[in-house]
Order: C-alpha cells, then structure tokens, then sequence
C-alpha cells in the first residue's frame, strides 16, 4: 500500500478553461463556426430556406374534416302504453261496447239472439261518436224483460212503446250501412218482450196515411219514409194497428 503504483489511478479531468474540440458543427450565420468547417454555400441557404417554407405551407394546411355520419337511434321495444295510444278511438269504444254486452247476464234466447246482432253491428261502425250514441241507445232496452214482469199486459206495451220511441230518438240524424239491421233486431227484441204485439221497422217504406204520420220538418210531398220517430206497432191476435208510425218523409 505504500507503493502508489499499486492503486488504480483516477481518471484525469479536463481543466475548466480547455474546451472539447469534438463540438457540434454551428448552424448558419453563427459566430462560432469552427476553423476546419468550411461555411454552407448560397445555393444550400437557399435550399433550406425553399424547405422550411415548405414546412411552414405543410403545417398551416388544415386536414380535410371527416365525413359526418349519422349514428343510428338506439331502438326500442314499444311500451304498453305507447301501443294502446295507437289503437284507434272507435275501435277502443267496439271492444268496451261487446264487453260490456258480454257482461250482461241474458237467459232469454231472443236475448242471446239481440246481443249478437248488437256486437256483429258495432264492429262495422268506424266513427266513434256513432258509436257511443249506439251504445247509450241500446243501454235503455237490454236488458228489459226481467224489468217489466210484474206489469200488465198493457202497462209493459206503453212502456215498450216509450223505450222504442226513445231508442229511434238517440239515433234520429245518424246514417251507416246497418241502420236498418238495426232497427229491425231492436223491433224483433221488442216484439219478444211484449208477447202481444208486433212492434215493425218501415224506413225506405213508401208513406202509407193508413199507417204512418208525418214528423215535423218532413217534406209534404215525400213518398217514402227517411226516418222512424217510432216503431209500429200491430196486435198479434186481430192484426189491427195499435199505434201509428211517426215519421220523417
């Protein structure tokens, strides 16, 4: 250890005023050119000049936008709700009036019979105000018999008279295809309730003085009737005309 040999020596550092001669090579128009470099030429000033311009165009140009694409709505299945607001009004009203006619409690099978007659009916009806006069019409006279048992023969005509007149009073200025088929189920219906009389449709019938009377605002000179205020009506057993037709012309 005494030897100073034997002890790897440090490595020699440079004295601060020395300066590294392997330095970078100094950009145009510097000071500090080294002697062994010869200067850039005109011509490769005027290189790198055309080549930074360029660069510059390069950089200010904006790239094209992207083509804008319509993404796709996310799709859904229809609630409940949403399907029955697209149900149109008249056939909501369809389906309520035969349910209800359905929730009827009929033994009769001239009952049976008036009911199906009422539900083939108002399916064919498209507009919804037809449909609920139809229905506040026929609510009045079916059912009626279980009503009327404890009346006389004559007490359950005069009432079967007023309901018929009132059933033709509700649907007085309405027109569709099953009018007549109409009133010819609600006069049979009628007819069955009483057991005594005939109660008869007559619309597109011609006027008869016999049988039918002018309704106020009918036309002096109509051969045929356009619409019954009532029904007439005809006794089974002598076939006499028991009440008169009121009726527009």
């Amino acid at each position: 250890m005494s030897d100073n040999n034997e002890l790897f020596p440090f490595p020699t550092v440079p004295e601060p005023d020395k300066t590294d001669k392997q330095t970078l090579p100094a950009f145009p128009g510097s000071t500090g050119i080294a002697a062994d470099e010869a200067p850039l030429s005109a011509e490769e000033l005027r290189e790198i000049r055309i080549l930074l311009a360029n660069q510059r165009v390069v950089q200010n140009e904006s790239l094209p936008p992207l083509p804008s694409v319509d993404l796709p709505l996310p799709t859904s299945a229809p609630s409940a709700a949403e399907s029955q607001s697209t149900v149109k009004p008249e056939k909501v009203l369809q389906q309520q009036f035969v349910a209800h006619l359905e929730s009827l409690q009929l033994t009769e099978p001239f009952e049976l019979e008036a009911r199906r007659q009422l539900s083939e009916i108002i399916v064919t009806i498209a507009d919804a105000r037809m449909v609920t006069r139809i229905w506040s019409a026929t609510s009045s006279i079916l059912p009626i018999k279980s009503s009327l048992r404890h009346g006389t023969p004559d007490q359950k005509l005069f009432a079967l008279i007023m309901l018929g007149e009132r059933f033709l009073q509700s649907l007085s200025g309405m027109s569709f295809t099953d009018r007549k088929r109409l009133l010819k189920a609600v006069a049979r219906y009628l007819s069955e309730v009483s057991e005594t009389c005939s109660f008869i449709q007559m619309e597109g019938e011609p006027f008869n003085p016999q049988y039918h009377e002018r309704a106020p605002g009918s036309m002096p000179s109509g051969k045929s009737v356009r619409e019954m205020h009532g029904f007439l009506v005809t006794s089974r057993s002598s076939n006499q005309v028991v009440k008169t037709l009121l009726v527009l012309t």
